[in-house]
């Protein structure tokens, strides 16, 4: 199964999302005497992917944050990079400022 950071698993199942462990847990569970899995598999489906997300913390912190952004391609950044001044540390330019 592939869980989707594209929903938010708290309103899935009617909670807050300062909800405990154990007030999701009994969301879910009600949710799944509403709508079990023989009468709507997709309603179920989408339940039961927001209680694992709930449960997972890196899935929690996906779905309040949202999914990331796609990166830009590596040619595009070595294309920004090589048209920059370059940066040197600042030890090296201090040195170099000590010198007669």
């Amino acid at each position: 199964m592939t869980k989707s950071t594209k929903i938010n698993p708290y309103a899935v199942l009617g909670v807050k999302g300062d909800a405990t462990l154990a007030d999701v847990r009994s969301a879910y569970l009600s949710l799944v005497r509403q709508y079990p899995p023989d009468k709507a598999p997709e309603r179920f489906r989408e339940i039961h992917e927001a209680y694992e997300m709930c449960k997972d913390p890196i899935m929690q912190a996906a779905a309040l944050t949202g999914p990331l952004s796609d990166p830009p391609p590596l040619e595009v950044l070595i294309a920004k990079a090589e048209s920059q001044r370059p940066r040197f540390p600042k030890l090296v330019l201090l040195a170099l400022g000590d010198q007669p």
